[in-house]
């Protein structure tokens, strides 16, 4: 017991504390980039590394593995870290470690270029099984036409869909948590900052995850969303610092407006029959007199429900963050 709590002890302390800068020389150097002489590993004009040799077959494989994010600051070591240090590493980059991590955007898109590729390549069954068929139902209907459309448009470009649901995610999160113990008054460019990592994550989960998509894509879909969702609560719980509960409900209410928003994006892009689905209604024993409202009315209403249940959560998080708000103000002054 006492051998696995020191492990325990010291992956903390390893989270907490993971890079041990070292200096490499002390003596001093000729930058062969800008001639400034200067002592340490890398010159503080221009940055360029202090022992810089001849071009050899070292540098053709560097210049190689940097395409795809595996030379400096290493692709592969900044996703380990992320899926072991999540909420730290990008604590780390936000307070503006930045050499700690492979830049999140660029390595959001490499990941999602993976994904593609070896889902189309090898796992094209996982993108073309229909959910409705684990229930044993056809979407052939018209009627219900677009809900099939907009399902195999998500899975099939399913880091464009993460990304959406990332962007929808960051007013909310900066209007629930800036008055949290943590990064308080965060801003919305660190939010962008802080959903590109956690789509990063949601990725990995899903490539990884692959092969469960050909037993089921229902399993598929409801082990990488609920992964998804303990990291994304171990995230925000370290982030920005409060307790379980209060990282929780908030979240919460977070889920809740980017659903209803992702639902009113993919219906105001794929095209939704509302006669056709009032049609379905009706054959399915429902009221015969039934009014068909608008395309407009139903994405209005929608609208107005995530508005709605997100005020809710924004005037139960204004009562709980009054006396953060009111030391924040006494700060100020």
């Amino acid at each position: 017991m006492e051998p696995m709590k020191e492990k325990i002890r010291r992956f903390k302390e390893w989270q907490e504390q993971p890079f041990d800068y070292k200096l490499v020389s002390d003596k001093v150097h000729r930058c062969n980039n800008c001639g400034n002489d200067f002592t340490g590993n890398y010159c503080p004009i221009c940055s360029q590394k202090a022992e810089i040799g001849r071009i050899g077959w070292h540098s053709v494989r560097q210049g190689i593995m940097d395409i795809w994010g595996l030379g400096t600051r290493s692709l592969l070591y900044s996703i380990w870290q992320l899926m072991l240090r999540p909420g730290h590493l990008i604590d780390d980059y936000l307070k503006g470690k930045r050499q700690v991590s492979f830049p999140p955007v660029k390595m959001l898109f490499i990941i999602a270029v993976v994904y593609s590729m070896l889902a189309y390549w090898f796992f094209p069954d996982v993108l073309g099984i229909h959910v409705a068929d684990e229930f044993g139902v056809s979407y052939i209907d018209q009627s219900l036409e677009v809900v099939d459309d907009s399902y195999q448009w998500a899975q099939r470009n399913y880091s464009w869909f993460a990304l959406l649901m990332a962007v929808l995610a960051i007013f909310p999160t900066w209007v629930l948590f800036r008055y949290s113990p943590r990064h308080t008054r965060h801003t919305l460019p660190e939010g962008f900052f802080i959903q590109a990592f956690l789509s990063v994550i949601m990725l990995v989960l899903s490539l990884v995850g692959l092969p469960l998509g050909i037993m089921s894509s229902l399993v598929y879909s409801l082990v990488n969303f609920a992964l998804f969702g303990v990291y994304y609560l171990i995230v925000y719980h370290y982030l920005f610092g409060y307790g379980l509960w209060g990282t929780l409900w908030r979240c919460g209410f977070i889920l809740l407006f980017v659903s209803f928003l992702t639902v009113m994006v993919m219906m105001a892009f794929f095209d939704l029959d509302m006669n056709a689905m009032a049609e379905y209604s009706k054959s399915m024993g429902g009221n015969e007199n039934v009014v068909v409202p608008s395309k407009a009315f139903v994405l209005i209403t929608y609208f107005m429900i995530a508005v709605f249940s997100f005020g809710i959560g924004s005037l139960i998080n204004l009562i709980a963050t009054r006396k953060a708000r009111r030391e924040i103000k006494q700060a100020a002054y």
